[in-house]
C-alpha cells in the first residue's frame, strides 16, 4: 500500500490538536523517512521535541535541516536555524561555528569574527577561530553573541536578545513555501534598480543590508515576526530595498494583530519615489488589508479600489471588494 503523505500530515495535524505531541512525533518521523528532502518536516518534528522537552532531539532535527539549507546555498534559512539552535543551547560550539562560515561564505566578516570571539570565550583554544581571526582587526571585544545574537538593533527599538524557549510559536499547520523565489526582494531581483559599481563587489553595507533581509524573511517564516521586524528594520537603510523591507514590516505587524502599526509602515512604503505601478497596487492591496483588519471597511474598500485602477487584472482585490460591500448591507 503506498504512503499517503497528506494523510500522515493530516493525522499528526489532528494528534497535535488534541495535545498528544508523542503520538505526532511518531507521524512525523514517518514522514521524513517517505520524503526526507522536505524541509518543512524537520522544523515541525524540531518544534515538537522542542514543545516536548526533547531539547538535543530538537536540536538534532534543526541541524539537520540547516544543512539541507546549506545544500541549497539557502544561506540565510540556514542562518537563522542555526539561531534557533543557540537559542535552546547559547554554548554550542558548531552552531557558532556554522553561523560565522555561513557569514564568511556571503562576505560578511564583521559578523563572522564577532561569532568566532564567543568560540573562543567559550573554547579559548580552538584552532579554526583562532586561524579565521589570526591577522584580521577583530575588535578586542565580541558584542557577546552568546546574550545577543542579533546586530546592534536602532535606538528607537529594544535591545533583541537570543530567544528564549517561550518565544517560538507552538505548533501548528505547516505553510508551503517556495525555498528560493521569496529570499529575494523585486528590488534586488530587478537589477536595473540597483546602482552600477565599476568591476567591483557589492559594498559591505548593501550585503549586510540584504543578509538582514533574507534573515528577516527567514524569521518571518518561522512565525517569530519581532525577530524579522527587528531584521527589516535594519534592511530598510538600504534604499534599493526599502520598500519591500516596509512592505514586509507591514505584513509582519498584520500578522502580529497591530494592523495600526501595519498601516504606519505601508504609509511610509507610499512616500518612497519613483515606485511602479505594479509596486502601488501591491501597496494598496496590503493597505487595504490593515484597514480591513482594524473595521475600516469604507477606507479598505476605496484603497483595493485604487490597487484595481494600478492593475485591472488584481482579482483578489475585486474578491475583497465584493466581500466588504456585502458586510456594509
Amino acid at each position: 500500500m503506498a504512503f499517503d503523505k497528506e494523510k500522515t500530515l493530516d493525522l499528526a495535524q489532528k494528534l497535535i490538536m488534541k495535545g498528544q505531541p508523542k503520538k505526532a512525533i511518531v507521524e512525523y518521523i514517518k514522514l521524513i523517512e517517505a520524503d526526507p528532502k522536505d524541509t518543512r518536516l524537520y522544523l515541525k518534528l524540531g518544534d515538537l521535541y522542542y514543545r516536548n522537552g526533547e531539547n538535543e532531539k530538537a536540536i538534532a532535527e534543526y541541524l539537520t535541516l540547516a544543512e539541507l539549507y546549506e545544500e541549497e546555498d539557502l544561506n540565510s534559512r540556514a542562518i537563522s536555524i542555526y539561531k534557533k539552535v543557540l537559542a535552546i543551547n547559547p554554548k554550542h560550539i558548531d552552531a557558532l561555528h556554522k553561523i560565522a562560515g555561513l557569514y564568511l561564505k556571503e562576505g560578511l566578516s564583521g559578523d563572522a569574527k564577532n561569532y568566532y570571539l564567543s568560540v573562543l570565550e567559550l573554547k579559548p583554544d580552538d584552532p579554526e577561530a583562532k586561524k579565521a581571526l589570526r591577522g584580521s582587526d577583530a575588535p578586542p571585544q565580541s558584542r557577546d553573541i552568546l546574550r545577543n545574537i542579533s546586530k546592534d538593533i536602532p535606538k528607537t527599538m529594544p535591545a533583541v536578545e537570543v530567544p528564549s524557549p517561550a518565544a517560538f510559536p507552538s505548533p501548528e499547520e505547516i505553510k508551503p513555501f517556495d525555498d528560493k523565489s521569496d529570499l529575494f526582494p523585486s528590488s534586488v531581483l530587478e537589477s536595473q534598480n540597483l546602482p552600477l559599481y565599476s568591476g567591483a563587489e557589492v559594498p559591505p553595507s548593501d550585503k549586510d543590508s540584504e543578509m538582514h533581509y533574507h534573515l528577516g524573511i527567514a524569521y518571518k517564516e518561522m512565525e517569530l515576526f519581532d525577530y524579522a521586524i527587528s531584521e527589516f528594520e535594519l534592511a530598510a537603510s538600504n534604499p534599493a530595498i526599502k520598500f519591500d523591507c516596509y512592505l514586509m514590516l507591514g505584513s509582519c505587524f498584520l500578522e502580529k494583530g497591530d494592523s495600526a502599526q501595519a498601516i504606519q509602515c505601508f504609509k511610509e512604503a507610499s512616500q518612497i519615489q519613483g515606485l511602479t505601478r505594479e509596486k502601488l497596487a501591491r501597496l494598496h492591496f496590503n493597505l487595504g488589508l490593515a484597514y480591513e483588519a482594524s473595521g475600516m471597511f469604507s477606507q479598505a474598500i476605496e484603497t483595493f479600489n485604487q490597487a484595481l485602477k494600478l492593475d485591472q487584472s488584481f482579482s483578489e482585490a475585486q474578491e475583497r471588494i465584493r466581500r466588504l460591500q456585502q458586510l456594509q448591507k
